[in-house]
This record gives structure tokens, sequence and C-alpha cells, in this order.
């Protein structure tokens, strides 16, 4: 027989159950919403170039969307009359507020709003500082280098692969090789072939540019090649890239042949081209392309923050050539 003490035990228990059960009931019928509060903030991306005169820069703001397609949301998210400042030194340039065209006219708005500096072009090794300051929010800024002058060289033997490809073997290397400049923190060299070609009267200039490599081992299929990608620079800032001559002739021989035909075509130089990425660029590259693997089954992306105070990216890159001209028999070439 059980003492009072016990009985009253198991009865406080069994209330005690029944409530975390009722608790924990109620609590599943409350609305579980995953997107967090909003952190309201100003979203900036401004990549400086030296390939260019005129620079730009968006300016929008953080948002909570109504459901959980981010993308679904097509409302405005542009920051108006915003001063947008690039400065050197004691020199400062503001940013005009402007309307640009889309490039794409199948985009859903075809104007796009940005911030513009005109007849500007950064220098190279050059350092700058991009600000933002806009009502209700706080100001953005971030310091930026644009990477020194890199120098850029073509060996003797790959320039006579690239005059006389097929007096060399097909996995015969075109080497391209560079010193980086300081603070290049990444880098990609590509490697393209001008030519022009004669349609109806008049002689039009082209640009094709050539793969690394086939991808298939033991295969020469044109519809798998593969293309250079950013890589991170190393310490002594010497970097190369390599470009075997079977896939540099294939590629002349699809635009000869394939592409034109009996069309006249003259082949008239390879350039090749460095593109130099600043740390806060090539920061953003790698925080972007970090969940990659094609073999990983996460979903969710990162959220990059390059910027004092605010979210985006401020960065700068530059692009240089060398050019070699092809000489005037070259293979390929037909008239």
């Amino acid at each position: 027989m059980l003492s009072p003490n016990v009985t009253q035990s198991r009865s406080n228990f069994t209330i005690l159950g029944s409530c975390i059960f009722v608790g924990l009931l109620s609590a599943c019928n409350q609305p579980f919403d995953p997107r967090g509060d909003l952190d309201k903030k100003l979203v900036v991306f401004s990549i400086l170039s030296t390939d260019r005169d005129v620079q730009f820069a968006r300016v929008e703001r953080t948002y909570l969307p109504a459901g959980y397609d981010p993308g679904a949301d097509t409302t405005d998210k542009t920051i108006r009359n915003a001063v947008v400042t690039i400065g050197q030194g004691g020199l400062t340039l503001r940013l005009r507020d402007t309307t640009l065209t889309r490039s794409d006219p199948n985009e859903n708005d075809i104007l796009l709003r940005a911030y513009v500096a005109s007849s500007f072009k950064p220098n190279h090794g050059g350092s700058y500082i991009l600000r933002v300051e806009a009502d209700g929010f706080g100001p953005v800024s971030e310091s930026v280098l644009v990477p020194m002058k890199p120098a850029l060289d073509i060996d003797p033997i790959s320039q006579a692969v690239l005059d006389r490809p097929a007096k060399y073997e097909k996995d015969a290397s075109i080497m391209l090789s560079t010193t980086l400049g300081y603070g290049a923190y990444g880098y990609r060299i590509r490697l393209f072939v001008d030519y022009e070609v004669l349609k109806g009267t008049e002689w039009v200039e082209e640009r094709v540019e050539i793969p690394t490599a086939f991808t298939l081992p033991n295969s020469e299929d044109y519809s798998y090649v593969n293309y250079p990608n950013f890589t991170r620079s190393s310490a002594n800032n010497r970097a190369s890239g390599n470009h075997k001559n079977n896939v540099y002739s294939r590629t002349l021989i699809e635009v000869a042949y394939r592409k034109y035909g009996s069309t006249k075509i003259i082949f008239n130089r390879a350039v090749v081209q460095l593109l130099q990425a600043d740390r806060n660029l090539y920061r953003y590259y790698l925080a972007t392309h970090s969940y990659g693997d094609p073999h990983s089954i996460r979903l969710d992306e990162p959220i990059f923050s390059g910027v004092a105070g605010g979210v985006g990216v401020m960065g700068a890159y530059t692009l240089d050539s060398l050019v070699h001209i092809l000489p005037e028999n070259f293979a390929y070439s037909h008239y």
C-alpha cells in the first residue's frame, strides 16, 4: 500500500506532465518565421576600373520580403539623393544621380538608377576612399587600392606557336607570363585573337577567346573546353597562363571555316589580357563562389559585407593587354 506522500508525488507529476504537453501543443500552433528581423543598412556596389573613364555606383537598401523568395519582391529599393564621393588625398569627386538604360531589354525595368562619375579613370597604384551618405542611414565607406601596373610577356617559342601553329606539336604550350602589380590579390589571364571578316562590302572587326585546353582527356571535342579562372596571387607576384596549341588551332578553324566558310577573313593579332583584382573585389569573388561545389547538397549562400557600415562591395580592378601581331600570310586567313 502506497503512502500518502507517494500518491501526492505521482499526482503532482501527472499534472506537471499535462502542463508541459499542453504548452508544447500550444507552441506548435504558433507561426514560425525563419527570416529574422530586418537589419536596416545601405547596400552599395561600386567597382573602379582602369579600362574606362566612367565609374559607377549602385546604392540600395536592405529589405524584408513578404514571402521566402527575395527575388519575388520587385519593388524599387534604390536610394535617391545620396551623397556618393570618391576621394584621393585632398581631392573629392561627387558622383551624380542619374538614370541609365539597361543593356538587356528583357529586364523588368528598362531604366537603371545609378551614381556616375564621368571623365574619371583611376590610376594604377592609386589609393581612393569611396563614401556614401544617405538620410536615415549611417555612412558607408571603404578604402580601395588599385593594383599597380603589371609586366606582361610572351616568350619567343610561344610567339612562334602563335604565328605557325601547324609547325608545332598539338600539345605545345603557349605560355603567357606576368609579374603582377602590387595590390593584386587575384588575377585572370586570357588570350584572344582579333580578326576582320568581310560582311557584304564592309570589313568588320571581331574577337574570339582562346580556351586553355580541351576538357576531356584524349578528346578534341570542341563542345568541352576550359577557360581561365580567377586565381589567388602568389607571394612573389609571378603568374602565368598556359594555352595548348591544339585548342588554339581548333578555335581558329571553327571561326575561319565553320562559322564563316568561304567568307574572306584576316587574322590580325593575338591579345593577352590580364585582369588584376584588388583585395576587396577578390574577397567578394571568393565569398560568392565558395559554395560552388557541384557535389554539395547545400542550398544556402553567404552574405558578403565588404564595406564598413553597410553591405556590398567597393573594390577595383585593372585591365592590361599585350598585343602580338600575326604574320600577313597567317595560315587560317583567306582573302
